[in-house]
């Protein structure tokens, strides 16, 4: 651990906790401050930061390396294995291959050591064992040989948790049909749960996912049977917590003993222009860029302990499929302006090594700040980073979906009105950070524009900082 510098911000050291969310709702410890010597005694709130490296690791990211029939997972699989590693995520959620022999199966677990060799993390979604040809493993799934082969491959140490099956209620066939694909899916569930715990109780096993209320409803309270619930709260264009807390609430029924929520699908596709898999809107890539990285923020911020964003890369080069173009990366492997936003503030927050207890940071933000939201972190050299971010609207998006959808969108070409630029270009608001003593050094980055500090301010204890709709992250140097 690197020595401290002398002390010129105050600090009382506190239980490790994040401060985040709108100023006027922080709760802030009072507590007096002293200056350097000669400087007066000023008394500021003290706010406890958290670990960076810890939301750093909570950051995930979908792929679908066990479809290898997806030119960017099978023909261009080292290009993007490259890609994935340099990007600072810390874990993948992926299909488990439930296949137990095959050329395709022992391609697949050459992909995932290639990832956990390089220090990635697994979250592996699970499904019914294939037998062979079309036969499956019918309930009540007690044939759970892919977890054995999972374990023994990679080791239960790589593995951060098994997935339930994925959103059960869009493919009821699959599980008996709409009358008992609920019993069915959690028998499963039951099963998975069971046997993960036999062989590797140090893997978590997440709850399987739906996507209705209905849904819910009809699997029922899994609590028993998942050490946490699994959510898929995508905004729909809207901001990154547009759906979050609606849908805690309205999955409820599956979660019985209130378990901690995990997201593994969450995010943004860029084709706003598409007329196929309308499920949601879609935003420009400028527009995913300052949300993306506000997503990941924001969720932790809520108590979500990980979080994978869907997807990596886009599976077709195909505009005009909405389904195909959520990834972080173009489907030739150029990075979205949104996967170098992540890669930068990643960059910043890694801080990989022992844990640590954090301290905390005597300051004040004053401005216009009912939308500025904030997240204040700590690394083990001392150094403190305060992320701000101005909680507002990126893109005007356009509902559409289904048949009427696809004809507005027809005549919306007819007329020319799809070529509007929809982005909304927020004016930074003017927020004054205000510490307690003297900093060595106030450092200011923008991670959508770049790795390159922004300004940096030696010996000053006040800096105004211009907030953006996407993150700033301020270093603070004691």
């Amino acid at each position: 651990m690197a020595t401290r510098s002398p002390l010129r911000i105050a600090l009382v050291i506190v239980l490790a906790a994040a401060v985040i969310g709108a100023v006027g709702a922080r709760r802030f410890l009072s507590s007096r401050m002293t200056g350097t010597a000669g400087e007066p005694t000023v008394t500021l709130p003290a706010a406890r930061a958290i670990w960076s490296d810890r939301f750093a690791s909570s950051v995930g990211i979908a792929t679908h390396f066990s479809y290898d029939d997806l030119l960017p997972y099978g023909h261009d699989r080292a290009k993007t294995i490259s890609s994935l590693l340099s990007s600072g995520v810390r874990f993948v959620r992926d299909g488990l291959s439930v296949s137990v022999n095959g050329e395709s199966n022992d391609k697949y677990w050459g992909t995932m050591h290639a990832l956990t060799d390089s220090g990635m993390k697994l979250v592996l979604v699970t499904y019914p064992t294939r037998l062979g040809g079309d036969a499956v493993d019918p309930p009540p799934y007690k044939d759970q040989r892919p977890l054995d082969t999972a374990v023994a491959r990679v080791g239960a140490a790589n593995i951060l948790a098994f997935e339930g099956p994925n959103e059960v209620d869009n493919n009821s066939d699959a599980w008996g049909g709409k009358v008992v694909y609920g019993e069915n899916a959690r028998a499963f569930q039951s099963a998975l749960f069971a046997h993960a715990k036999k062989v590797a109780p140090s893997i978590a096993v997440l709850g399987l996912t739906v996507t209705s209320v209905k849904g819910a409803h009809d699997v029922g309270d899994i609590s028993a049977i998942m050490d946490a619930g699994t959510l898929h709260p995508y905004p729909e264009g809207d901001v990154p917590l547009a759906h979050l807390a609606p849908m805690k609430r309205d999955f409820a029924a599956l979660d019985g003993a209130k378990k901690p929520w995990w997201v593994t699908e969450s995010g943004y596709h860029t084709s706003p222009n598409a007329t196929e898999s309308l499920y949601q809107p879609g935003v420009s890539d400028i527009a995913q860029s300052k949300y993306v990285p506000r997503l990941y923020l924001d969720y932790f911020a809520a108590g979500i302990p990980y979080t994978s964003v869907y997807e990596l890369i886009d599976e077709h080069d195909d505009k005009t499929n909405a389904e195909a173009n959520y990834g972080l990366m173009y489907y030739d492997g150029a990075p979205k302006p949104a996967y170098v936003a992540l890669e930068h503030l990643l960059r910043l927050l890694t801080d990989r090594g022992a844990e640590f207890t954090p301290t905390s940071l005597a300051y004040t933000l004053t401005g216009a700040t009912n939308t500025i939201r904030q997240s204040l972190f700590e690394k083990r050299d001392g150094r403190f980073y305060l992320v701000l971010w101005n909680d507002v609207p990126v893109y005007r998006t356009k509902a559409v979906s289904g048949l009427e959808g696809r004809m507005q969108k027809y005549w919306e070409r007819v007329a020319g009105a799809d070529k509007d630029v929809r982005d909304v270009f927020n004016a930074p608001v003017p927020v004054t950070m205000t510490l307690a003593a003297k900093a060595s050094a106030i450092t200011l980055y923008a991670p959508l524009r770049g790795a390159e500090p922004m300004s940096v301010t030696k010996g000053a204890s006040s800096i105004v900082v211009p907030v953006p709709d996407h993150p700033v992250v301020v270093e603070i140097t004691p």
